[in-house]
């Protein structure tokens, strides 16, 4: 399984060097993908000796597609997204990749105490949401680390923001594919948060529009098919 990591980037200089070398001490590549960050961010990833590509368009989404298309083209199978704001613990990831084994896409499951108050209502009303309409038993679909099976997201991400980790989730659920959470750390961010509150409404609007491709499609089935088992 051949796994690479990828840092979505906005203005990350204060972090981006601590986490490019914690990843490397795992004895993973990594490379960043950025939104034409006006300060030194991607001038320090080249010092380090990091790939940088800029995404095509504003918005978490574009990233997170940008990255996908870069592990496709580097003949990845594994991809891990991790936010470079050193809220996530890098020293987590080889737990998240270990669960990969059988699945389409692991996430990385915060411990809820450790997240605000309103972060963490909104985080409940969204994944409280997936598990109704998709019959998942899911504890945090807006982690900022994850894993996932390049081929299985080579073609239709559309979400350009923050609802992206919501699309990566549901997309797997209403294609009857594996997800599975493995238990990580969160800490404090450093540098402020980019998500605003019309965010919390495009994610609620993201789960719904990829429920209503089931509907349409009352042949998709909602279980939980093992990764190794569709391979064959």
């Amino acid at each position: 399984m051949k796994a690479v990591v990828c840092l979505p980037t906005k203005n990350e200089a204060l972090s981006v060097a601590r986490m490019v070398q914690a990843i490397r001490s795992l004895g993973l590549e990594v490379f960043l993908v950025d939104e034409r960050s006006t300060d030194q961010t991607a001038a320090i990833a080249a010092e380090h000796g990091v790939p940088v590509f800029q995404r095509d368009g504003h918005g978490k989404g574009w990233g997170v597609r940008k990255a996908v298309e870069v592990a496709a083209a580097r003949g990845d199978d594994v991809l891990v997204l991790i936010d470079c704001d050193c809220s996530y613990d890098p020293a987590d990831i080889p737990r998240v990749l270990e669960a990969m084994e059988h699945h389409a896409t692991v996430i990385g499951r915060r411990p809820m105490c450790e997240i605000s108050w309103p972060h963490r209502l909104v985080n409940y009303l969204h994944t409280g949401t997936v598990n109704m309409l998709f019959g998942a038993r899911l504890h945090d679909i807006n982690s900022g680390l994850r894993a996932l099976r390049v081929r299985a997201y080579a073609q239709g991400l559309t979400a350009e923001g923050f609802d992206i980790e919501a699309q990566l989730t549901t997309s797997a659920l209403r294609r009857g594919l594996s997800v599975a959470e493995a238990p990580v750390h969160y800490h404090k961010r450093v540098g402020r948060s980019k998500i605003r509150a019309w965010d919390t409404v495009n994610i609620l609007r993201r789960i719904f529009t990829e429920w209503l491709l089931c509907v349409k499609l009352p042949r998709v089935s909602f279980g939980s098919a093992r990764w190794d088992d569709l391979q064959q």
